[in-house]
């Protein structure tokens, strides 16, 4: 078996026990996620985000030494783990018991539960800032010679890259982003009222592209980190939330008001590339 099959063969088989593991304690916990829960296609996907959300950082360990987006799954996962298993365990309560009503209703809300649950819905988010993580190390560790390179570049991923390859990697990104967020936010039942709703989600999916495709063509094509560093830890806070339910909702913001979050990125872009040029003239000084 070549190295490569086996890098993928070992990533499955800790995706499944990832995803194995979590279902299990779920379904122990009382959860209703058994598979007669959902449809085909709706098992497939909460089961197969579990999954895949540790095959990829796995598989970037094995393949490529690539470690920030598997320490990130392991803290992401001893996060929901511990919140599920240590006391106050979730409660389950009819709503008539938290609203006083006089008969139940039938209809149960769950406290200080639900971790493992919507880990598993909001998987393909988790996956997205994983990945992203996963370039950014990438870049540091081939364009930074104090680091450890990494030990089998991709033929794909040239750094510094050329003009068409950063445009490749930045929209290919962009789009990963721009599909998994708006996905995220109709999940979350973000609506849009008015007539011209419609326009307002087209330009708020175009901003999901133009906010990840910028500082990914900054950071392979000329070496600008802060940025991709920025959108990453948004993307992972912006889906942290929503393990505690709270009427505030963040992606809210993040996807209707891209422009802000853009704006920072940019401010960020700009103080790093401002920061480098005065070290250069430094050099440049202590030279001559």
């Amino acid at each position: 078996m070549m190295p490569s099959s086996r890098s993928i063969l070992v990533s499955l088989l800790v995706g499944l026990v990832h995803a194995g593991t979590l279902i299990a304690v779920a379904l122990t916990l009382g959860y209703s996620i058994g598979p007669a829960e959902y449809t085909i296609l709706g098992m497939g996907w909460r089961y197969g985000g579990l999954v895949v959300v540790a095959t990829v950082p796995v598989w970037l360990v094995l393949r490529y030494r690539i470690i920030a987006p598997l320490i990130a799954l392991i803290l992401t996962s001893g996060y929901v783990f511990g919140m599920e298993l240590t006391p106050p365990g979730p409660t389950f309560r009819d709503v008539a018991e938290v609203e006083r009503l006089a008969e139940p209703t039938g209809i149960t809300v769950v406290e200080n539960g639900l971790y493992i649950v919507r880990y598993m819905l909001n998987a393909s988010v988790w996956t997205v800032g994983f990945l992203f993580l996963g370039l950014i190390e990438y870049t540091v560790r081939t364009g930074w010679k104090r680091l450890p390179a990494v030990p089998s570049p991709s033929p794909l991923i040239s750094i510094p890259a050329s003009r068409g390859q950063a445009l490749r990697i930045a929209t290919v990104g962009g789009v990963l982003h721009a599909v998994v967020m708006l996905w995220f936010a109709l999940r979350l039942g973000l609506s849009v009222s008015g007539e011209s709703g419609w326009l307002i989600y087209i330009s708020s999916t175009l901003g999901m592209w133009i906010l990840a495709a910028v500082p990914l063509y900054l950071l392979v094509r000329h070496f600008v980190v802060g940025p991709a560093t920025a959108l990453a830890a948004f993307i992972l806070l912006n889906v942290q939330a929503e393990f505690t339910a709270s009427p505030d909702d963040p992606h809210a913001l993040y996807f209707g008001a891209w422009f802000f979050y853009l704006g920072l990125l940019l401010i960020v872009a700009g103080i790093e590339i401002g920061l480098r040029r005065l070290q250069m003239a430094q050099r440049l000084r202590m030279m001559t």
